[in-house]
Parts: C-alpha cells; sequence; structure tokens
C-alpha cells in the first residue's frame, strides 16, 4: 500500500518535497491558501488543494486523517504552523514533522505535537559543513 503524504504549504521547500516524494512513490496531497502554488503543483502530485490548513473542518474535508505523514512547511507565519500542527495532531496523524526558523520555534512545535522538526538552514549548514570537512576535495 502507498504512503499518503500531506504537505501543508507549497513555497519552495514544501514545493519540491511534495514533487520529490510523490517522484518516488508516496501519494502526495499539496495544500496551500494561495491558488498560484496549487496550479503550478496540480498535476505534478496527486492532490493539490487551497485551502486553510489551520482549519480543522477543512482538514476533515480532504480527508487528511487518511495520511501516514503531514509535513508542516509553512515559512511565512509561525501562528498559522502552529493552529495547523495542533489540527493535525487533533486528526490523529502519527508523523508530523513542521518547519521552524530557529531554536524557540522548534521547541514550541515539539511541545504542540510535531514529531519532527525541520530547521532548513541549521539542518543543512551542518550537513554541508560534515560534508566539507569529510570530502577529499
Amino acid at each position: 500500500m502507498t504512503s499518503r503524504l500531506l504537505v501543508v504549504g507549497l513555497g519552495r521547500f514544501g514545493m519540491a518535497l511534495a514533487e520529490s516524494a510523490q517522484a518516488d512513490g508516496l501519494e502526495v496531497i499539496g495544500v496551500d491558501n494561495r491558488m498560484d502554488p496549487i496550479d503550478v503543483i496540480k498535476d505534478r502530485i496527486a492532490h493539490a488543494v487551497c485551502l486553510d490548513a489551520t482549519d480543522l473542518k477543512a482538514l476533515r474535508g480532504i480527508e487528511a486523517k487518511n495520511c501516514d505523514i503531514a509535513v508542516v512547511a509553512m515559512g511565512e507565519s509561525f501562528e498559522s504552523s502552529v493552529l495547523c500542527v495542533h489540527a493535525l495532531k487533533e486528526l490523529g496523524i502519527k508523523q508530523i514533522h513542521a518547519r521552524a526558523h530557529d531554536a524557540r520555534q522548534a521547541k514550541i512545535l515539539a511541545a504542540i505535537g510535531a514529531t519532527h522538526v525541520i530547521e532548513i538552514e541549521a539542518d543543512y549548514g551542518r550537513r554541508l559543513g560534515h560534508s566539507l570537512a569529510t570530502s577529499g576535495d
């Protein structure tokens, strides 16, 4: 059975994540509250929906509870990320990954139910530093 992935927020990070996961065999549902990214990605993933992902009723409407994994990839509004993580937790999604801009946001997202917090710049910086230190070039 194919795993279902919900990606909330289709900016550069969310869109790249959704397309990559779909190409690697996951059934991806992409959600954004703006129609522009939905129009861009709608033919590249299984489902693309314009809605407010902080609204529990809207998430129920797309049957988000049937997703195995959710990634909250929103980058502009931390409050929206918090409300979305809380709604996904309330729906019973077991694996929730959430994007944070700093350690304080990461701590808050983990406290409300994110099972994994992504600090994109810090995570990539550590990975690149390790790669540069261990490469022979």
